[in-house]
């Protein structure tokens, strides 16, 4: 006969994560990838040049280079610690990120821009390096989660310059920027439920006056001889 050990109600194997955990991270990560690419449309680039007097160059150091180095960073403290504190790394990430685009949406000259760039791209980083490590160890299929997001990532990733593009083209570049900040405030929104839940679902079982946590309900008491 082999023991029978209890676990939390929503214990799953292998420390496993449920899919619905990641929505709030993925919405984010889904963003922070849209904004990489989404300065580079042709109208939205000249606009932003022109309203913060950046050259070229100086316009992709702190547009392009400053985002990537600041993703890579905080990239990897999300790899590292977004399997053990998803909701902490993903709450502070997303406030990074909100604070880093409204920064850049209302930035008066290119030192505040570049401050919001380095901010929502470390923001951005540790939402994605987060989602990555937890993704692969979600529900039973991590490899359709995986693939899931990283076709999802792709498509923001390819998407972004077209939209601001539009919106440059109608409004300002400015927009491109602020209207980021419904997806991210619905992915804070939603990674503080999700760890709300987690956190009340995963309590682990009460033990009993012998020191003994109770079984899960249906399953025989440890040692209980089988029934006849």
């Amino acid at each position: 006969m082999h023991d029978q050990q209890p676990q939390g109600n929503a214990a799953l194997p292998g420390g496993e994560r449920p899919v619905w955990a990641l929505i709030g991270p993925g919405i984010a990560a889904l963003t922070g990838l849209y904004l990489l690419t989404m300065p580079f449309g042709p109208a939205a680039r000249l606009s932003l040049q022109s309203d913060l007097v950046l050259s070229s160059q100086s316009a992709l150091l702190t547009t392009l280079v400053a985002y990537l180095i600041s993703a890579t960073a905080g990239g990897a403290l999300g790899v590292g610690l977004g399997g053990r504190l998803l909701t902490t790394v993903g709450m502070t990430a997303i406030a990074l990120m909100i604070t880093g685009v409204l920064l850049n949406a209302f930035a008066p000259d290119a030192g505040i821009y570049l401050t919001g760039r380095v901010l929502s791209g470390l923001g951005a980083g540790g939402v994605v390096g987060a989602t990555v490590a937890v993704a692969r160890r979600a529900g039973r299929s991590p490899g359709a989660v995986v693939a899931i997001l990283a076709g999802l990532g792709l498509l923001a990733l390819i998407l972004g310059p077209f939209i601001n593009q539009g919106l440059s083209s109608a409004l300002t570049w400015r927009l491109g920027y602020l209207i980021t900040v419904l997806p991210l405030v619905v992915g804070l929104i939603a990674a503080a439920v999700s760890g709300f839940v987690l956190l009340l679902t995963r309590r682990p079982a009460q033990p009993n006056s012998a020191g003994m946590p109770y079984p899960p309900a249906g399953q025989r008491p440890w040692n209980a001889p089988p029934e006849t």
